[in-house]
């Protein structure tokens, strides 16, 4: 190679070149238009293969997509450690700390946690179920856990949904617009798409099965300590229908009564205030089938739980009596509803076979304890459930 490339050899190359310019020009800029071509074929084959890719994460509809069937272990690590100082702060009441975890939270929920932290001392046991959502980086989380209410000794297990996201600069945040709070009292807008991959998430098998172990657990530790259901069904409830009344959304729904009918709100008043239930569902400011049981706090004082519970007396005494509590069991498998309608927000799916603690009825339904419903109450088709003991 480098005796071609000697002195003569490139002079006989220049005089060829001198001799046949025409044609050596004409050879050029042939090679220029092919190598061209190759450039601008290569670009085009590249930008369709990366638009087939982009096309790719956003041709899977919402109404196409699928939940992979096991749960994954993807951001497992950085998941556990949100919710870990979620949990925290909510126990300790640090608002500014769950702004920032747990994010848009408005000033009625900040209130809401106020109140009701006052009764937790603690939760353990934190254990997330994470599936993938539609786009890279969001996730849909159970969480599996136990409250420790003060004064109270048996924990309640209680199961939690936060729909968890990954900012511009890849750290993750719980999506708060989608907690039980706001998807209860709707102060910030609902994505119709995310909405209906909630639906989607809480229909499948997975999530039954993880509710169902939780819901037997609840009902189980409920009925083995009379101080604990005291705390779900009397104490909590008081202070959270004391707290409905008093807030700036009761006075918000009390203005649009004034234009709409009230029968929406009144329910929404009683689902706020009813629930010792409050079960396994939200005693965070709204976690969906949530914070459950939940409300309690830690270092309650004795003045504090003195006036709690003259609330809760006086207004038992200004209320019905309860209908007496009785079990009954899904006759197939029956879809949860959050209300007494097939309109109503559906909280899922249990199978055949499980056991519930019901309430009572409302026209065709029968309500029920139920994790995922508002304050630890939902409905199911009376027609679908049958008495235990009959």
């Amino acid at each position: 190679m480098k005796d071609f490339f000697n002195k003569e050899t490139l002079d006989n190359i220049k005089q060829f070149c001198a001799e046949n310019k025409k044609y050596v020009g004409v050879a050029g800029v042939l090679v220029g238009l092919i190598l061209i071509l190759i450039v601008v074929v290569a670009g085009g084959n590249n930008g369709r293969q990366s638009n087939t890719e982009a096309g790719s994460q956003t041709e899977i509809s919402v109404k196409d997509f699928e939940f992979e069937k096991d749960y994954t272990n993807d951001a497992k690590d950085d998941i556990s450690t949100l919710l870990a100082d979620y949990y925290k702060a909510y126990v300790g009441d640090d608002l500014d700390t769950l702004g920032k975890l747990a994010t848009p939270m408005s000033d009625n929920e900040k209130s809401y946690i106020g109140v009701v932290s006052q009764y937790y001392e603690s939760v353990n046991d934190i254990t997330p179920y994470t599936k993938n959502g539609l786009k890279k980086g969001t996730y849909f989380v159970s969480v599996k856990n136990s409250i420790k209410f003060t004064g109270v000794d048996t924990q309640a297990p209680t199961l939690d949904f936060f729909y968890i996201e990954t900012d511009k600069d890849g750290k993750l945040f719980i999506n708060n617009v989608y907690s039980n709070f706001n998807r209860t009292y709707c102060e910030n807008e609902l994505d119709d798409d995310i909405m209906e991959l909630i639906s989607k998430y809480t229909a499948s098998s997975e999530f039954a099965d993880l509710h169902e172990e939780v819901q037997k657990a609840y009902e189980q530790a409920v009925g083995s300590d009379a101080n604990l259901k005291t705390m779900l069904e009397t104490t909590l409830t008081g202070a959270i229908k004391q707290w409905y009344t008093s807030s700036g959304i009761a006075n918000l729904k009390k203005s649009d009564a004034d234009t709409q009918t009230t029968e929406a709100d009144t329910q929404q008043a009683d689902d706020a205030s009813q629930s010792g239930d409050q079960q396994t569902t939200d005693a965070n400011a709204g976690q969906t089938t949530d914070q459950q049981t939940t409300d309690a706090n830690a270092g309650q004082t004795t003045d504090q739980q003195t006036t709690d519970t003259n609330a809760a007396n006086q207004q038992t005494a200004e209320q019905p009596q309860a209908p007496a509590e009785y079990q009954v069991v899904t006759k197939d498998v029956v879809k949860v509803r959050d209300g007494a309608s097939t309109d109503a927000k559906e909280l899922g799916l249990l199978k055949e076979q499980v056991t519930l603690t019901a309430y009572g009825t409302e026209g065709d339904w029968t309500i029920v304890s139920y994790s995922a419903g508002t304050n630890g109450r939902a409905y199911i088709k009376t027609e679908n459930l049958q008495t235990v003991g009959q």
